[in-house]
């Protein structure tokens, strides 16, 4: 199970990577992205003072919110609640 984890991690790797360096607004919509997922992670754990619902800042928080935008954000938390 660990080896198809890692190679649908490879192939979206290589998709997104191909999608960044072949369009041509690839780089910018990413990195615009990335920096609307670093921002949305960043508002829930502010909005999250008063809520109490945060999202843990580590390596794979962070991670998640730079390389899938909004949805990593959203989906963190789906997963947070769930998994309770």
């Amino acid at each position: 199970m660990h080896g198809v984890c890692v190679a649908a991690a490879v192939v979206f790797a290589a998709v997104v990577a191909g999608w960044v360096l072949f369009h041509a607004h690839g780089m910018r919509s990413w990195l615009l992205s990335a920096l609307q997922g670093v921002a949305a992670l960043f508002a829930v754990n502010l909005i999250g003072l008063v809520s109490g619902v945060t999202i843990a800042l580590n390596g794979c928080s962070l991670g998640t919110a730079a390389l899938l935008g909004m949805p990593g954000v959203i989906g963190t938390l789906l997963l947070q609640f769930l998994l309770r």
